[in-house]
């Protein structure tokens, strides 16, 4: 299989084959707002090129020193960014003709892959076990949906939506040790506790998240709140 594979987003995180992986989803999400946010500033990189654009390549990358997905242009790339993870690559030399074309041939399982490969690598220092959460500011950061249909949460815990953790992250106190969990301690609770310490959060994720709680015999509060 090649690198763009056979699917293509929307802007709910489904493609014209196969779904989107959630996880991808939610990570353009929080990062550029939605996906068709995200696909729109993508290709606008290509026309910023002006007379360059067919010697332009433009990037969706990972870059871990703030644990962000970027769009990155061929020419603004530098030594700064020497770390970063590239997960799709427009080659406007090659695709501009077709926007839907490339889209459609994109292979979201791959591109999925080495995010969420490059947030384990990132994030794997920072596991809390069940023992840390005593005295923690704890948030649930299940996706919307999920938590949307849960019946229980984690003693103590409050819900915050992972895809807008850029827009609450300012409200975390600097002072207070934090733990968040996903379902499964998998991407969506280890790139949440990336951004929150990125903005300068002492944070954590929850190795297993609620289902590794729950599976060890923890308590579970019946959830409260509604969204």
């Amino acid at each position: 299989m090649n690198d763009h594979g056979t699917t293509a987003a929307s802007s709910h995180g489904s493609t014209s084959g196969q779904p989107m992986e959630p996880a991808m989803a939610l990570a353009l999400a929080a990062n550029f707002g939605s996906i068709d946010l995200w696909r729109e500033r993508f290709f606008a990189f290509a026309g910023d090129a002006g007379d360059d654009v067919r010697n332009t390549s433009v990037t969706l990358a990972f870059r871990p020193r703030d644990s962000t997905l970027v769009n990155i242009a061929a020419h603004e790339h530098s030594k700064e960014e020497a770390d970063l993870v590239t997960l799709l690559i427009w080659d406007a030399d090659k695709h501009a003709s077709n926007v839907d074309a490339f889209m459609a041939s994109v292979n979201w399982a791959a591109v999925y892959d080495r995010y969420r490969r490059a947030v384990y690598a990132l994030s794997e220092p920072f596991a809390a076990t069940h023992d840390d959460l005593s005295g923690k500011l704890l948030f649930d950061v299940r996706r919307a949906a999920v938590y949307e249909q849960a019946m229980t949460r984690i003693p103590g815990a409050t819900w915050r939506d992972p895809a807008n953790v850029a827009e609450w992250a300012a409200l975390v106190p600097a002072d207070r040790e934090v733990i968040v969990y996903c379902v499964y301690g998998h991407e969506v609770g280890r790139a949440t506790a990336m951004r929150l310490r990125a903005a300068g959060k002492n944070a954590r994720f929850l190795e297993g998240g609620i289902d590794g709680w729950q599976a060890s015999g923890r308590p579970l509060d019946r959830k409260a709140e509604a969204l």
